[in-house]
């Protein structure tokens, strides 16, 4: 009889195998969602042209068109040359398939040491990186399966015209190939391409945002809780589903815990009910549970918060003191800065058209996660004493915050007055001080004159070193 230790660890692989074999569907789903559903179309096309071309070259030499004996007499007279032909196409066209891959695989590695995986996740993601993928494996197989066909008596003209002219065709490809991956790899066009996701992954939100509530309208007790079967991040929510099975149950109301994006262990609350006690809520609990859809990979066609910390962390990685090199990170708050004065308009007109709602809570927090980004910027610029990264995200608020609606205003307001804890690590350059001179009037306008005078306060402070030997520890004076 096994001690029970071991079959405990027994039984705890078998749960763990089982695990992992029920999260293959969503694997394979996941990655023809973000590559393979392109690259698969475009072989499955070439392997159809080659059935195709297969069944032309079946036909009798004397039903040979013009073109096709034309072919036979300059270029493949008989099998033997085909096949010679055909088999150095096919090494040339694996070796070319193999070391170009494998360089762009060193180079994307490269790249994303100095700014993070989120060079990975964009270099997959470009439909035209997925067609480069998908055509030159189908040419090799292509030129494969025509070669195979090849017999003495047996000559297949046309597939292998077309092999020599896809070949051909393929150097040229692996010079546009090369120019658009290196192209790609310029941190203005990463930050640019995560910008243009994270900005439709909010407008495919917005008809969530007007189906829901931002406030909870029932009170009384929580009748039950949704809790997380497994753990995951939260990439879709099928409302159509929970609204079907609020027929049942007119007076409930959900409040859901986590928005798109959110990370749920298992076992933590998704959402809670609250009802009246005659109403009878089993099929909408399980109309729930079924709604969240819980993945372990996060959907940047879908999430704009994933944008905004792919954003963040490349910014943090270039700003911070490990890489010096500010340029990607003031890309970076531009960009994010583009997206606040974006959101905080579209939104507010996306509360006044929503007339009609359900009785489901969401908890958006978007324009926070934005918020939050700017400011943990506003830190690490202080770390590196990046003072222009600095500078440029108080401009950046200082011309943005006329155009915020009051809560934004405010947060706004409480983002700079925390950025001015690290004021005194950086030096009063002119840059710096035209920025805050621009973020103290910008808040005196709006009507923050507490948050105006903190910072004309502080910046008189770290005056006081203007013209003086300091280090950062001794630039401004303490108390």
């Amino acid at each position: 009889m096994p001690a029970p230790g071991i079959a405990g660890n027994g039984s705890a692989r078998a749960e763990s195998l089982g695990a992992r074999i029920a999260q293959v569907p969503a694997t394979i789903k996941h990655a023809f969602a973000t590559f393979l559903a392109v690259p698969t179309i475009v072989v499955g096309g070439f392997l159809l042209l080659a059935i195709i071309t297969y069944v032309l070259d079946q036909r009798d030499e004397s039903q040979r068109d013009p073109l096709g004996q034309i072919l036979q007499s300059h270029l493949f007279a008989d099998a033997e040359s085909t096949t010679q032909t055909l088999g150095t196409i096919a090494g040339g066209m694996i070796t070319i398939t193999s070391i170009t891959f494998s360089l762009l695989l060193v180079a994307l590695q490269q790249s994303a040491g100095s700014m993070t995986h989120a060079v990975f996740d964009q270099f997959l993601r470009r439909s035209l990186n997925q067609v480069y993928a998908g055509w030159f494996i189908g040419i090799t197989l292509y030129i494969l399966i025509t070669l195979a066909t090849v017999r003495p008596e047996f000559n297949p003209i046309y597939g292998a015209t077309l092999s020599l002219f896809f070949a051909i065709t393929a150097l040229y490809v692996l010079l546009l190939l090369i120019y658009s991956a290196i192209e790609q790899m310029r941190p203005s066009a990463i930050l640019e391409s995560i910008h243009d996701h994270t900005l439709r992954a909010r407008e495919h939100q917005h008809a969530l945002l007007r189906r829901t509530r931002r406030q909870a309208q029932r009170k009384g007790p929580v009748r039950c809780t949704v809790r997380a079967p497994a753990d995951g991040f939260v990439t879709a929510i099928d409302l159509d589903a929970i609204a079907k099975a609020l027929k049942a149950a007119p007076r409930a109301e959900i409040a859901l815990h986590l928005p798109l994006g959110g990370y749920a262990a298992f076992g933590d609350p998704l959402a809670d009910v609250r009802a009246a006690p005659a109403d009878d809520i089993a099929d909408l609990e399980q109309a729930i549970a079924g709604a969240i859809q819980l993945e372990r990979e996060r959907d940047l066609e879908r999430d704009p918060s994933f944008g905004l910390e792919q954003m963040e962390t490349i910014a943090w990685t270039t700003i911070s003191t490990s890489k010096q090199d500010p340029n990607p990170g003031l890309e970076a708050v531009r960009n994010l800065r583009d997206l606040l004065a974006r959101w905080a308009v579209a939104d507010e007109e996306v509360a006044e058209e929503s007339d009609e709602r359900l009785a489901i809570v969401y908890p958006d927090d978007v324009l926070e996660r934005l918020m939050g980004s700017i400011e943990s910027l506003t830190v690490v610029a202080s770390e590196s004493m990046q003072h222009h990264v600095y500078a440029d995200i108080l401009r950046g608020l200082a011309v943005t915050l006329d155009r915020l609606p009051p809560p934004l205003a405010r947060r706004t307001e409480e983002l700079v007055l925390r950025s001015l804890a690290g004021l005194g690590d950086h030096v009063l350059t002119a840059e710096l001080d035209d920025a805050l001179t621009c973020i103290a009037d910008a808040l005196e306008a709006a009507g923050l004159g507490d948050g105006a005078s903190a910072v004309r306060a502080a910046r008189a402070e770290l005056a006081t070193s203007v013209g003086k030997l300091n280090s950062r520890a001794t630039r401004v004076p303490s108390e």
